[in-house]
């Protein structure tokens, strides 16, 4: 079979590269930003270099961002010339664009979502922001791995911390205080297990070391029963969904559609880049 990868140079990448030859597959690596797009005699071709794209069998599609658009355009693109496309997300009518996005999709499928705002100006805010309970969680919209995550304890840090950022990058959620959440790793209708993982609060405060940051756990029945609806919610077929506890209560955090597995293959002695090349065998 020939396996096509969009995506940058990365560990998990080279993991798939390297499952996929074992199974004596044929792969080839690809940026995103090094495709060629032509219309001619109305017909849409794409090509890298000068061999086209349309001859693979199956195309996996792993962390494009911020070129969102090309790569919906490359899905629906490919999946019209009989290429077998993975994420679905990508070409199907439904695009998770940002974090709003997709928390209006599960929401809108009945999943447990944690009480999230977002206000496009600051006039909106001081109309709208007086309710909020504090301490509160301000997070980067279009934000990747648990980058530009910020504490918030009152009202006058928030107007502060709108006061030199943009307030419509962010939005602002409930803050949950406890020291884990969980990773479930879904591949196509299959639960992979989920790992327990200390939040972003917990490891400022504790000052946990990288490698002590993740932990095995078991995958309950409600933990799997919710990343198989978050994933199917967001039509994701490779998916890391994160979900919390506030007491006995879940919440689904967010549904990552190229998440890292480099740890969950350590802590849960899973073969993560395999389980996602048999997958790519059978769509």
């Amino acid at each position: 079979m020939k396996i096509l990868l969009i995506g940058p140079a990365s560990t998990e990448n080279t993991l798939l590269a390297e499952a996929a030859k074992k199974r004596k597959h044929e792969f080839t690596q690809i940026s995103i930003q090094k495709i060629t797009y032509l219309l001619k005699n109305n017909e849409f071709e794409i090509y890298n270099g000068k061999n086209s794209l349309a001859n693979f069998d199956v195309c996996l599609i792993r962390g494009v961002n911020p070129y969102f658009a090309r790569a919906k355009t490359l899905a629906k693109a490919l999946y019209r010339k009989g290429v077998k496309v993975v994420d679905r997300e990508l070409y199907q009518k439904v695009y998770i664009f940002d974090k709003l996005f997709m928390y209006s999709a599960l929401s809108y499928h009945g999943l447990p979502c944690l009480d999230t705002y977002y206000y496009p100006t600051v006039l909106a805010f001081k109309r709208f922001g007086k309710d909020l309970n504090y301490p509160v969680l301000l997070k980067d919209i279009n934000g990747m791995h648990g980058r530009n995550i910020f504490y918030k304890k009152t009202q006058i840090e928030l107007e502060e911390f709108f006061g030199w950022r943009k307030i419509n990058n962010y939005f602002i959620q409930k803050f949950i205080p406890t020291d884990y959440y969980y990773r479930v790793l879904v591949v196509g209708n299959k639960v992979l297990g989920a790992m327990k993982r200390n939040t972003l609060m917990s490891i400022r405060k504790k000052r946990i070391p990288l490698e002590k940051r993740s932990h095995k756990t078991e995958l309950t029945p409600e933990l799997k029963k919710l990343a198989l609806k978050a994933a199917k919610a967001t039509n994701t077929d490779i998916a890391g969904v994160d979900i919390i506890y506030d007491n006995d209560k879940p919440y689904i955090l967010e549904v990552n559609r190229s998440p890292q597995f480099k740890r969950f293959t350590q802590v849960m002695g899973i073969d993560v880049a395999a389980e996602i090349i048999t997958y790519l065998e059978q769509v």
